[in-house]
């Protein structure tokens, strides 16, 4: 997918502003003329010049479409395999806590592994290689406990 750049500059350009404008609420530093608020709206100050210059030369080669979509996203499966990545991510973010890692990862790794590879068989046995992997890395060796859910009265 091609964008122009206008389209861009425009997203950075509001994104800037709202950093700005979200930085004027931060707390300063008692006689000091830097506070919280002074790195991010450096960056802000940064995000609107750039956005500036971004829209600035969309404007000037604006030849075709402002949006040009490549061919695979005419296909439907490539683009499952592309919306399921962030599908699975608010999935995982939204159901985490209730039922936790052991029990939502390995399905959701084997399904994401699936549309990916088309192996089911490979998917499930990689899936639950990785979950106990991760699992072990995580409570043993790094000593952060992942969420159990359901399981948290069974193990405990």
């Amino acid at each position: 997918m091609k964008l122009n750049d206008a389209i861009l500059g425009a997203v950075f350009l509001a994104v800037g502003l709202l950093v700005f404008w979200q930085t004027r609420s931060m707390p300063q530093l008692s006689g000091q003329s830097v506070g919280a608020g002074t790195f991010p709206a450096v960056v802000a100050a940064m995000m609107v010049a750039g956005g500036v210059i971004l829209i600035a030369s969309g404007l000037r080669a604006r030849s075709g479409a402002l949006v040009e979509l490549d061919p695979w996203l005419k296909d439907r499966a490539p683009l499952i395999r592309v919306l399921s990545v962030p599908v699975f991510v608010a999935i995982y973010a939204l159901f985490s806590g209730p039922i936790g890692f052991p029990l939502l990862v390995p399905p959701l790794l084997a399904a994401q592994l699936w549309i990916t590879t088309r192996k089911p068989v490979l998917s499930i046995i990689v899936a639950l290689a990785a979950t106990a992997a991760i699992w072990l890395i995580f409570a043993r060796v790094l000593l952060v406990p992942l969420p159990l859910g359901l399981l948290t009265e069974v193990i405990y």
